[in-house]
């Protein structure tokens, strides 16, 4: 008898019976049974042959599963085997046997099936506490109590081809409602990203149109739905009956609050599995920003089918390992290459029995969109990792300071719109204030925008303090309609507090504050513009606006050259190609003798041949 390439060999010295028995036993091992002749084990015979009164040389015991088992017999018929059922259950055996039939009497022949029926017994007994273990059934549910607070932080990476944006967070679990077989959670929590260039050169994030950057609808969203109370309700197996609000993900990744609501078994099965159709939508890369209550532009939508194959592949105490393989395919395919677009992923999750919720996961996912001509493909990485009694309430106490520090904003801005109206203004002007006190945002923001579009004969110190007052209270609703207004009604009292501006300001707000105070032609107000130079972020506008104002700025601008900072030193040089004079060619000379870095002495060269031919 011998075993080869997942196939065992009976030889012709046994009885049909024997062959049925051995087969049936092989069959569910995945064997299939062959009869050969007597021949085929020529010089692989086993020592060791035993007389009949010693049918068990000897059975090795190692973890319910035999490592060798050498039978023999003596009169007309012997029998040699020798079984390493270790490798035999794994696939890759090798079974020997080589049996010698010297007479076809009755004795002979039973000797042999005797042995060959014990042996398959003792296959039988071997295999069975495998087989038990992996029929056995594991219930797995969800414990989750109505007020108790689960919290999970969250990390995804995604290695593009240029850089790389990890999103960080926390996503945490209230349990609103507990009975029976079915609870209800809220959800909160979002992440933040960070993302890194791969190369040595100056790297600024893509500008984010959507929310996400992802080329695909249904993760982008409408803006309106961030602002929907977020809740769930399921069973305790993980079956979502309701959703309310969104927390969807880039990159085709599901929602955010689902993440660690894996679907179980309700049978107590040991492997399982869940597949429904969906579709994925590819979002237009245009440039045009969407509008907040209609989302981003559908370039074309495809019929998509998910599939989520889960497998218990152990279990240590309360712990229990879940293998997971998931895909996420489109119907459509680009050639012979494969789906157009395709999510494909594979993990391990930790399952608390005790306390009945995920205690951790890690899965490792590849998105691949092809086309006709090219194939992008982006590895990702999720983690998520139960936070424990210590690290939950940490969180809370931040989240806490959190909440403390937003209604102190907020109070900031409800007390910057409550404002005295000054008498020495006239009426229409009055109105505009009055309108702008109220708390109605769209009053607010149109009101803003008729004090821009005035042209006093001079500024305001009245008016202009009332709009320093709302950009000091970092409302982002009405940001950039008050910076405007500010370069109308600034005056040269006002510099101190807007030059204060410049450190907090956004980005929606700069370009105007710098302006108002440009305009001024204040040595101090200048310096302030000059030195956001050194912030990558405020350079650009910076650069621009000390462009606008000239030369007056030069001193301003050569105060802040530094061989040793590249990023300093191309944006001070990128301005005195537009204003820079004799003294700029001077002072860079200078520098140029007693430094030894040769970035700067590039850079220097570009910028004198700039300033020299503009001069002539």
């Amino acid at each position: 008898m011998k075993q080869g390439n997942g196939k065992l060999l009976l030889s012709n010295g046994c009885y049909s019976e024997i062959q049925q028995l051995a087969a049936s036993f092989l069959k569910s091992r995945k064997c299939e049974c062959i009869p050969v002749g007597s021949d085929y084990t020529k010089g692989n015979t086993v020592s060791g042959v035993l007389s009949a009164d010693h049918w068990l040389e000897r059975i090795t015991l190692n973890q319910s599963v035999f490592q060798s088992v050498v039978l023999g017999s003596n009169g007309p018929g012997d029998a040699t085997f020798k079984l390493d059922t270790a490798k035999f259950f794994s696939g890759e055996s090798s079974m020997l046997a080589h049996i010698h039939s010297q007479s076809n009497s009755v004795g002979g022949r039973s000797t042999v099936c005797s042995c060959l029926l014990l042996i398959c017994g003792l296959l039988m007994l071997a295999a069975m506490p495998a087989l038990g273990l992996a029929a056995e059934k594991l219930p797995l549910e969800y414990r989750w109590e109505k007020g108790r607070q689960y919290a999970y932080r969250v990390k995804i990476e995604v290695n593009m081809e240029d850089y790389a944006e990890t999103m960080s967070g926390v996503e945490q679990y209230d349990v609103t409602a507990a009975e029976g077989n079915s609870f209800s959670l809220r959800c909160s929590g979002n992440l933040n990203s960070v993302t890194k260039s791969k190369s040595r050169r100056p790297f600024l994030p893509p500008m984010r149109m959507h929310r996400h950057r992802s080329p695909f609808a249904g993760l982008s969203g409408s803006i309106a739905g961030a602002f929907e109370q977020h809740t769930l309700e399921l069973n305790r197996y993980g079956e979502i009956d309701t959703v309310k609000g969104s927390s969807l993900l880039p990159h085709l990744l599901g929602h955010l609050s689902q993440i660690n609501l894996i679907p179980l078994s309700p049978e107590g099965e040991r492997t399982w599995s869940e597949s429904e159709k969906s579709s994925i939508s590819v979002i237009s890369s245009s440039n045009r920003i969407p509008s907040p209550l209609r989302g981003p532009d559908i370039e074309k939508t495809m019929g998509a089918k998910k599939t989520s194959e889960y497998k218990i592949s152990k279990q240590e105490g309360d712990l229990v390992t879940i293998n997971v393989e998931y895909s996420y395919r489109t119907i459509s395919t680009i050639d012979d290459s494969g789906p157009e677009v395709e999510l494909t992923g594979t993990g391990q999750i930790q399952f608390d029995q005790k306390q009945g919720c995920v205690k951790d996961l890690s899965v490792n996912y590849k998105l691949i969109q092809r086309s006709e001509n090219s194939t992008q493909k982006i590895p990702i990485m999720l983690t998520s990792t139960l936070l424990n009694a210590e690290e939950l309430k940490e969180y809370k106490a931040d989240q806490a300071a959190l909440i403390a520090k937003h209604s102190a904003e907020m109070q900031k801005r409800e007390e910057a719109a409550r404002f005295e109206i000054p008498e020495n203004i006239d009426d229409e002007l009055k109105t505009i204030l009055t309108e702008l006190s109220t708390s109605n945002l769209l009053k607010r923001k149109a009101a803003l925008q008729k004090l821009s579009q005035v042209k006093p004969a001079e500024g305001n110190r009245d008016i202009s303090g009332i709009l320093i007052g709302i950009l000091e209270s970092k409302d982002i609703t009405v940001v950039q309609d008050a910076s405007r207004a500010l370069v109308v009604w600034s005056t040269k009292e006002d510099i101190p507090a807007m030059t204060g501006l410049l450190k907090e300001v956004n980005i929606l707000g700069q370009e105007s504050v710098m302006e108002a105070i440009l305009q001024h032609k204040t040595p101090e107000g200048v310096t302030a513009v000059a030195e956001l130079l050194k912030e990558p972020i405020k350079a650009h506008n910076a650069s621009k606006k000390l462009i606008e104002y000239g030369s007056g700025a030069e001193d301003a601008v050569l105060k802040q050259l530094d061989p040793d900072q590249f990023i300093v030193l191309v944006n001070v040089f990128r301005v005195l190609k537009e204003i820079g004079t004799e003294k700029s060619l001077k002072k860079i000379e200078e520098v140029n003798q007693s430094t030894k870095n040769n970035n700067f002495r590039f850079q220097a060269a570009s910028t004198v041949k700039a300033i020299e031919a503009r001069l002539n």
